[in-house]
C-alpha cells in the first residue's frame, strides 16, 4: 500500500506521466563520417566526370595487369568503390571530384557499406545500361540515378568543387 499523499497520487488524470530516464544513445566511440544535412548535392557534370575517371582506373587495371585478372580486378573496383575504407568512403574519382556518396537519410559516408555501394553501383556492370543512368539521373528531381534509388543514396560535395 501507499501513501495518498505520494506525488503519484496527487495527479491529475489528464497530466501526462513522464516515462522513465533511458541510457544516453550516443555513439561517442564510433569512428563514423557523418556529413552535414546541408551539403549541396553534387552536379551531373562533376558525377560524370567522376565516373568517367573511375571507368578510366578500372580498365587501367586491364593494362597492367592482364586482360582476364584486370578485368575481374576493374570489376570489384566498380562495384565496391565507394566504400573502400582507405579512401574514407569515396572513389577515386569521386575524390578527385571532391564529391562522396552518402546514405540519403542519414547523410552517412558508405566506408564499408559494401552492400550499398555494390548496389548503386551495379548499373554500371549492365552494358548501355549508364546511358539509362545519365538519362535519369538527368530527369530527377533530387539528383538520383536508378542505382542511388536503390540503394538509397545521394552524392554529395564535401568541399569546394571544381566546375563542370
Amino acid at each position: 500500500m501507499t501513501d495518498s499523499n505520494t506525488p503519484e497520487d496527487a495527479r491529475t488524470e489528464t497530466e501526462p506521466i513522464a516515462p522513465p530516464p533511458t541510457e544516453s544513445t550516443t555513439t561517442e566511440n564510433v569512428e563514423t563520417e557523418y556529413i552535414a544535412p546541408d551539403r549541396a548535392l553534387a552536379s551531373v557534370g562533376n558525377r560524370v566526370l567522376a565516373a568517367l575517371i573511375d571507368v578510366i582506373i578500372a580498365n587501367m587495371f586491364m593494362l597492367f595487369v592482364g586482360a582476364r585478372l584486370g578485368w575481374l580486378i576493374g570489376l570489384a573496383y566498380m562495384l565496391t568503390r565507394d566504400a573502400l575504407p582507405f579512401l574514407d568512403g569515396q572513389s577515386l574519382g569521386k575524390k578527385l571530384m571532391k564529391l562522396q556518396a552518402v546514405m540519403a537519410d542519414t547523410n552517412q559516408a558508405l566506408t564499408g557499406n559494401w552492400a550499398a555501394s555494390a548496389t548503386r553501383n551495379i548499373p554500371f556492370a549492365v552494358p548501355f545500361f549508364p546511358l539509362v543512368e545519365f538519362f535519369i539521373l538527368l530527369n530527377n528531381k533530387q539528383s538520383q540515378r536508378l542505382g542511388d534509388q536503390w540503394a538509397k543514396t545521394k552524392v554529395v560535395v564535401t568541399e569546394s568543387t571544381p566546375a563542370a
